[in-house]
């Protein structure tokens, strides 16, 4: 039994490449059945995301090889193999297993600790589950691994923290409103930043929202998507009065939000506070706004700083997380050597009771004076006997495939007991 990942992700190929090798949910499903209908004993599961594509294979006896998934991988999207090879990346057995394992907590994300890998692994894992893909190797490997990242997420650090702009602005928002029911949302500019933080900001409850842009038609095309409000951009002053959270990002060469406008506009509103976000460079937001009482201004830098500090407080936690995996491998790779010699044990198994079978068989009619509960003591006694004495052979069996040398050992209890049996007829979903 050997496990493999062949794959490709955002450090070894540029999008363009990601986009051609990547998979929806039909043809995960055709994908699986076609590899399974050529490689009949083998578990398969398929990961596709944005930022990665790798195909999970197990086989017995090492029969399929790198350049078999590569192959593979090329003719169902009819890419030429060696175009795609270069960008490919694959390892194997325990090398595999710490690559999914680092995969499913987040520890290869291009976000470090970002919490949607999780999901994306257990969708994979079901999808491939529900096709019957995946049999004894994929169904422990998958569920470790999710097992492993939830470990890994409750014991570090690793996702604390808020590492994008827009997640940090509304955290900062947050400290101020604690709640964002009734709160009015002035967005400045249309540009991705702007839209980015209205969806975090919509996501955290705010529903009430005014955009005002230079292009009337993107003030709407933006406001609609979040049932808010489009403005004239020569309404703004006006409307500075309502707003209790205001972002900014123009491409405007000088200030747009001036410290007199904002003073005028507190005065308005009776105390309540007002939170400015300056996400423009250069800065939309007079940088004298900060100075007046109840107004509270945050621009790109600001932000970038805790971004930073929160991302390297995350890449501090990685040899917490390196330390926890490697220790769950190990447990993994010892439950594979286990599986691997299971075969071998049942056979061991079949090979002593076929042959205590045929010495019943053979004695039965010389013993012609016995009733039926004798002779199934009879029975019962040359069976347990059987198990008895393989007992320990096969409890040293497993310790041994723990240790790595399982193998071995049941070849050598073989070869004691001339037992010649090619176990790769076995087959892994049984």
């Amino acid at each position: 039994m050997s496990i493999l990942v062949v794959g490709l992700n955002h450090k070894s190929a540029p999008v363009e490449i990601r986009e051609k090798l990547a998979f929806d949910t039909n043809s995960i499903s055709t994908a699986l059945s076609m590899f399974l209908q050529k490689y009949q004993n083998a578990e398969a599961v398929i990961l596709s995301t944005c930022n990665r594509v790798e195909i999970y294979v197990s086989s017995l006896e090492d029969s399929i090889k790198v350049e078999d998934v590569l192959s593979f991988l090329a003719d169902f999207h009819r890419i030429e193999l060696n175009y795609l090879s270069q960008y490919m990346y694959h390892y194997k057995d325990d090398r595999a297993v710490v690559h999914l394992f680092f995969v499913t907590s987040s520890l290869d994300s291009m976000v470090l600790g970002e919490s949607q890998i999780l999901s994306q692994v257990k969708e994979a894992y079901m999808m491939a589950s529900m096709q019957e893909a995946t049999g004894k190797v994929m169904n422990q490997l998958f569920q470790q691994a999710l097992n492993v990242a939830k470990i890994v997420h409750t014991s570090t650090s690793i996702g604390k923290g808020k590492v994008s702009i827009s997640s940090v602005a509304v955290e900062f928002a947050e400290k101020i409103f604690q709640d964002f029911t009734g709160k009015i949302v002035l967005v400045v500019g249309a540009g991705e930043m702007c839209e980015l933080l209205l969806k975090h900001l919509y996501e955290e409850g705010s529903r009430t929202f005014i955009v005002a842009n230079r292009t009337f038609e993107r003030a709407q095309e933006l406001a609609n998507e979040y049932h808010g409000q489009a403005i004239k951009y020569e309404l703004l002053n006006e409307y500075l009065t309502k707003a209790d959270i205001i972002i900014s990002s123009t491409s405007a060469p000088h200030y747009v939000i001036h410290a007199n406008q904002v003073k005028d506009a507190i005065k308005h509103r009776r105390g309540n506070p007002m939170f400015l976000i300056d996400i423009a460079v250069p800065r939309d937001i007079e940088p004298d706004v900060a100075n007046i009482h109840n107004v509270y201004l945050y621009n790109i830098d600001d932000l970038q700083s805790v971004v930073n500090q929160n991302a390297d407080e995350r890449t501090r936690e990685v040899e917490k997380c390196r330390a926890i995996i490697e220790e769950e491998v190990e447990h993994f790779m010892a439950k594979l050597e286990e599986m691997k010699i299971e075969p071998a044990i049942t056979h061991l198994r079949n090979h002593f009771h076929t042959i205590g079978k045929e010495e019943l068989d053979r004695l039965k009619p010389k013993i012609k004076n016995l009733d039926n509960g004798d002779w199934e003591q009879v029975v019962y006694t040359m069976e347990r006997t059987i198990n008895k004495l393989l007992h320990h052979p096969a409890k040293v069996a497993k310790q041994e495939a723990k240790n790595g040398g399982g193998y071995r050992y049941v070849e050598t209890i073989k070869k004691l007991f001339g037992i010649f049996h090619h176990h790769h007829t076995d087959h892994p979903k049984q």
